[in-house]
């Protein structure tokens, strides 16, 4: 689940130990969205179809999970005090664009992993993770306007991150752009070809309510592709081998792709693509903001961060495991982190 920062020893336990503190109201909230994926789940693993209202529940559930095991991660890895998360299950469900891609793999295994958690780009971005349930895998992916463009949604041309001052660790954008245009593929990077694949974007909205844009969403391209406009949230656009199809009708079956083993890749190809893909979202559109030290810091770190995800990406293709032992890439970031030169705190 985790590695011990210093010592770089493999943290481990059962996930049935696996809680984390939650208040009475929002306890019974999830747990009637856990109440509600489970037939879900059951049906993906049986390879049965489901609509897009049960995808919508679906990825409601995965930000959860990714938030959840994001919050667990600070905590394991002691780095409550250097991260201060402005991230929650409660504003981030449903928040922001996201993509699933299921992933089948052969035979009947029983087991529950989920990975890339344990990466720094994931501590610093909780952005993209796979999950294994017995012979699926869910492969998810949440960013600010990650994949708008790709739908012909409005979005920013340059997403700014606060690297110092007030709104250190928050994001800002600048800039617009709508083509009203779905591309093929929608991701311009070249994910493995799964069993599903969809696409979801989502408008946010700032602080003061409203959606940002000048068009508030309140256009017709989105409002044609929008299933709640009231949330910013639009339909799922499924990518095909051929074309896209969005799927306007929330009801419709959406029936497996027949997948090969050699296309589908091997689950080792899936994890490697998770720390990749990490880095795709971590670098897309994004300028760092703030002091001359701190932008310098910040790309320094961006540096050491993209290297450690590519050294694990490679463990993973290679099928090479490195919980016999300490973990050679948590020691290298520890030593590329206090090699690195931290920037000097402002006067005053």
């Amino acid at each position: 689940m985790a590695f011990e920062p210093q010592s770089g020893e493999p943290i481990k336990f059962a996930w049935s130990t696996l809680v984390m503190p939650a208040c009475e109201a929002c306890n019974t909230q999830y747990s009637t969205l856990e109440g509600a994926v489970k037939p879900i789940l059951m049906a993906l693993l049986e390879r049965r179809a489901v609509t897009s209202r049960q995808y919508f529940l679906l990825l409601d559930w995965l930000d959860k999970v990714r938030v959840c095991l994001w919050l667990n991660q600070l905590i394991l890895q002691k780095a409550m005090e250097t991260i201060d998360p402005h991230l929650h299950v409660g504003n981030r469900i449903g928040t922001k664009d996201r993509l699933l891609y299921l992933y089948t793999l052969d035979g009947r295994a029983k087991g529950l992993n989920a990975f890339g958690i344990e990466s720094l780009i994931f501590q610093h971005q909780p952005s993209c993770f796979a999950l294994r349930v017995n012979d699926i895998i869910l492969f998810n992916a949440s960013s600010d306007y990650a994949f708008s463009d790709g739908c012909g949604f409005w979005h920013p041309e340059h997403i700014d991150r606060y690297v110092d001052g007030e709104l250190a660790g928050r994001v800002g954008f600048r800039g617009f752009a709508m083509t009203r245009k779905i591309a093929h593929p929608i991701v311009d990077y070249p994910l493995l070809k799964a069993a599903v694949r969809v696409i979801q974007p989502i408008a946010q909205r700032g602080e003061d309510g409203p959606f940002f844009g000048p068009l508030r969403q309140n256009e017709s391209y989105h409002l044609s592709h929008m299933s709640d406009p009231l949330r910013g949230a639009g339909i799922l656009f499924r990518q095909l081998a051929d074309r896209v199809l969005p799927i306007r009708n929330l009801d419709q079956p959406i029936e497996f792709e027949g997948v090969d083993a050699v296309n589908n890749g091997r689950a080792g190809d899936i994890v490697a693509q998770v720390y990749r893909f990490q880095v795709y979202l971590l670098q897309k559109r994004m300028e760092f903001m703030g002091s001359e030290p701190a932008i310098a810091h910040a790309n320094s770190m961006s540096t050491i961060l993209t290297t450690t995800n590519e050294m694990r990406a490679v463990l993973a293709e290679r099928g090479q495991r490195s919980d016999r032992g300490p973990d050679s890439v948590t020691l290298a970031f520890r030593d590329a982190m206090a090699a690195a030169r931290r920037p000097a705190k402002p006067k005053g």
